[in-house]
């Protein structure tokens, strides 16, 4: 009775009078898609400007207009729709594509882009991994979703709907000269201080002009196609902290076609074909056969803080001791040079000496190239990938001229990196020379694999942390086993093993800032977001033990492998540095900038198959 009588039917009669439930929803839409889009901003990018609206109003103003305008375009809507149920599907797909973002700016430190939409395929067994990152953001986001629904079947109202066109026509006049404006305080500082390098001519330039001040996403189809040089991951933080996660979306779509990253082949200027030119050796033989074995070992997200000891406990003891070798090189100081391929932009710049294209997965887009490496140099060579379809890894392996990949057929469970090592022990019984790369995978997040081999587990260490040195204190008693079979055989004196990670796996400083104070508290190096990749390298060319302290780069791993294995008349020696010679590390001929660059020109074009000559091939 209370019900029938009560505030409820006042409330909706009210609502009823003057055609007040499409204003209602109409705010009630908008205020839930503001809250997403301050969430969304304050989970990833962790800032919200707000101390801008007295220090910078108008950076206030432009930090905030770009994420209103798809908010009151969107709302807009819902007054002339007769039907607003839409509202709900809406909020539903705007939070799948706003908790995807989530995910992978949390494991990657990136937004999606379309070429990674394309690579779910990828994910298959590393689901679990997601379940890592689920925080507040998350939940909060969802939280609104299900506020929403409950208000809007609460009190949704019979009545007769008006068409609010004049309203309608008004928000969305609005709504254009706030684009307008947006697109204009986006695009003017970029032309600003690049005119210089656009292609286009002053004329162009003016003609261009009002279509990308004008048309919705002007500004993202000026930049994608006009400015060369951007990378989607800087250009999505960038739109992101000036826009909204909302027309990210439509956005992302517009900078994919711009920027036509298909995987087409690309025609080299002569400036920049005389460029690379100078990084290739005169000597186009195959060089030498190698004078040493090799046995790289890529361990899944090993960052170098795990190597010392933590909380009063050595998790990777074995590695530790090699590193103490008379005949071994380590630097722990080395960045992690990934982009969207991750582990797979890994593996190609440690056995390549290339870096990943800027926008895009290499082994996907460019997965039929011929890439230069030292494996096609041995009588027998093999990659041990447990993750059977993952990074189109069968396609590369042949790109990469190994002769057999041994897959999950053989390797039953994903995560056992035991078995991962009996393949390799295995191989190294084929007659010599060798070439061995063996992937591991159990220190992938969400490190489920120290449930199974817990070792220990500090006092007030987080969770995540234990779990995951936990996890390397198993990868690395398998290297024990493969390093006592190594040391004590005669493969010790023509062997050289080769261990470091693929990438970091700590990289959002919000997402890890328990991990942070937990380390700063117990005297842990280990700085989320700015973490190393450790590499350490026994070989019986090394005359004694070195410890590297220079910052070094992934794409150093490439010619001093080189070096090691006597084939430095090999025709590429990569854009890095042979790590053994302390002058090369101080006087580098390319700087990393210029490495990327080349790099991404060199795997569009194709470039060892089209211009460096095809004798190269084994």
């Amino acid at each position: 009775m209370c019900m029938k009588n009560g505030y409820l039917p006042r409330l909706r009669a009210w609502f009823a009078q003057g055609n007040r439930t499409a204003w209602a929803v109409f705010i009630l839409f908008a205020l839930v898609l503001f809250l997403k889009t301050m969430i969304f901003q304050w989970g990833t990018i962790r800032t919200l400007a707000f101390h801008s609206l007295w220090q910078a109003p108008l950076s206030f103003f432009i930090f905030w207009i770009g994420k209103i305008i798809p908010i009151l375009l969107i709302a807009s809507i819902t007054l002339i729709t007769r039907k607003q149920w839409w509202t709900i599907i809406a909020l539903v797909l705007i939070d799948i594509w706003s908790i995807a973002n989530v995910f992978y700016f949390k494991a990657n430190g990136l937004f999606l882009s379309v070429e990674m939409l394309t690579a779910t395929d990828n994910m298959s067994g590393f689901w679990g991994s997601l379940m890592t990152y689920i925080g507040w953001e998350i939940l909060a986001l969802l939280l609104l979703t299900v506020i929403y629904i409950v208000v809007f079947v609460l009190f949704k109202l019979n009545r007769t709907y008006q068409q609010y066109f004049l309203v309608f026509s008004i928000l969305l006049f609005t709504t254009f000269l706030l684009d307008v404006f947006c697109n204009a305080s986006y695009v003017i500082p970029i032309e600003m201080t690049t005119r210089a390098n656009t292609k286009l001519s002053l004329m162009q330039q003016k003609k261009d002009m009002l279509t990308r001040y004008t048309m919705p996403f002007g500004a993202v189809t000026f930049i994608a196609k006009y400015q060369l040089s951007v990378d989607h991951t800087v250009w999505a933080k960038q739109y992101i902290e000036r826009n909204s996660i909302i027309s990210y979306f439509v956005a992302n779509f517009i900078f994919h076609a711009e920027q036509k990253t298909t995987g087409e082949l690309v025609q080299l200027s002569s400036e920049n074909l005389d460029d690379i030119n100078g990084y290739i050796h005169t000597n186009t033989s195959l060089g030498n056969p190698p004078t040493n074995n090799i046995i790289y070992i890529l361990v899944e997200s090993l960052e170098s803080w795990a190597l010392d000891s933590c909380a009063g406990y050595s998790f990777m003891p074995n590695t530790q001791k090699l590193s103490t070798n008379k005949h071994v090189i380590t630097c722990k100081y080395m960045r992690s040079q990934v982009r969207h391929g991750v582990s797979a932009d890994g593996q190609m710049i440690g056995i390549t000496g290339l870096l990943p294209i800027s926008e895009g997965a290499t082994c996907r887009l460019y997965n039929t190239n011929m890439y230069p490496n030292y494996a096609h140099l041995y009588t027998s060579s093999a990659i041990i990938n447990p993750c059977k379809g993952t990074w189109n890894q069968e396609q590369m392996t042949k790109c990469y001229q190994f002769d057999t990949l041994v897959e999950t057929s053989t390797i039953k469970e994903w995560g056992t990196d035991a078995k991962i090592f009996d393949n390799i022990i295995t191989l190294t019984k084929n007659p010599s020379p060798f070439c061995i790369l063996g992937i591991t995978v159990a220190s992938h997040s969400p490190f489920v694999y120290s449930k199974k081999h817990m070792y220990a587990k500090p006092t007030n260490m987080p969770e995540t942390m234990s779990a995951y040195l936990n996890c390397l204190h198993y990868t690395d008693s398998c290297i024990g086993v493969l390093l006592d079979t190594i040391m004590n055989s005669t493969l010790a004196s023509n062997t050289t093993i080769v261990i470091t990670g693929d990438h970091t796996i700590f990289r959002s400083e919000s997402t890890f800032s328990d991990l942070t104070e937990y380390a700063k508290e117990n005297n842990i190096d280990f700085h989320a977001g700015h973490n190393f990749v450790p590499l350490i390298i026994y070989s019986p060319e090394i005359e004694e033990n070195i410890q590297v302290k220079d910052t070094c780069y992934q794409m150093d791993i490439f010619p001093t492998i080189l070096h090691l294995i006597g084939a430095e008349d090999y025709y590429w020696h990569g854009f890095g540095v042979n790590l053994l010679d302390s002058a090369a590390r101080n006087n580098r001929p390319c700087t990393e900038q210029e490495a990327y660059r080349l790099s991404d020109l060199m795997i569009r074009c194709d470039y060892f198959q089209t211009h460096s000559g095809t004798n190269q091939v084994k």
